[in-house]
C-alpha cells in the first residue's frame, strides 16, 4: 500500500469526518473544504468516494497485516502471540482513535456489497491467525482444552471488541490500552 502525500491527506480527513459527524457527512464537497482544496482536486486523486472509503480500509488493514505477521512467529508460545496481538492491537487503537472508531463501525458498510466482503476479509484474516494460535496453544498445553478454540477465539476477541465499543461511545474517556491490558490478563486467566 503506498499513497501519495495528497492521498494519505484525503484519507485522514475522510476518516475524521466518519469518526466525528458520521459516513454521510464524508463527501467528497466536504474532504475539499476540509483540505482547502477543489473537488476536481480529489478527483485527481480517487475516482470516486467509494474509492477513498476502500482506501481507508486498506490504510487498516496495511497495519493489521503488520501485526499478524509479528504475531506468527514460530518463536513466540500462543499466550505470548495473543498478548503481543493485545498489545499491539491496543497501542494502535490509542494511537489511532478515529480510524479504530471508523473500523469498528462495520454496519455503515454493510449495505455495500464489496465494502462489506472486504470488512469481512479482513475480519477473516485475524480469526484464522488468531485460531491457528489458540489451537497451537491447545495442543503444546498452554490453552486449556476443554471449549473449543473456537469459542475461546470469540471470547478474546469478543471482549476486545465490547472494550474497543465502550471506549469510543465514551469518546475516548479512557485509556484504552492500560484498561485493554488490564482486561486481556482477566481473559488469560480464562484460557
Amino acid at each position: 500500500m503506498h499513497f501519495t502525500v495528497r492521498q494519505e491527506q484525503i484519507v485522514n480527513t475522510s476518516i475524521k469526518l466518519i469518526a466525528n459527524q458520521g459516513i454521510q457527512t464524508m463527501t467528497i464537497k466536504n474532504i475539499a473544504k476540509e483540505i482547502g482544496v477543489s473537488e476536481p482536486a480529489i478527483y485527481r486523486h480517487f475516482k470516486s468516494k467509494f474509492d477513498i472509503i476502500y482506501a481507508v480500509m486498506d490504510y487498516f488493514d496495511h497495519y493489521s497485516l503488520e501485526v499478524c505477521e509479528i504475531i506468527e512467529n514460530p518463536e513466540l508460545n500462543a499466550i505470548a502471540s495473543i498478548d503481543l496481538f493485545f498489545k499491539n492491537r491496543y497501542r494502535f487503537f490509542a494511537d489511532h482513535p478515529e480510524l479504530t472508531k471508523v473500523m469498528f463501525s462495520e454496519e455503515a458498510f454493510q449495505y455495500d456489497a464489496q465494502l462489506s466482503q472486504k470488512i469481512m476479509h479482513i475480519m477473516h484474516q485475524h480469526r484464522e491467525i488468531l485460531l491457528k494460535i489458540i489451537e497451537k496453544g491447545q495442543k503444546d498445553g498452554l490453552i486449556r482444552t476443554d471449549i473449543g478454540f473456537d469459542h475461546l477465539f470469540h471470547i478474546v476477541i469478543g471482549s476486545m471488541r465490547l472494550m474497543v465499543d465502550r471506549w469510543c461511545f465514551s469518546n475516548f474517556s479512557f485509556n484504552i490500552y492500560t484498561k485493554g491490558m488490564a482486561l486481556w490478563e482477566s481473559v488469560k486467566k480464562i484460557l
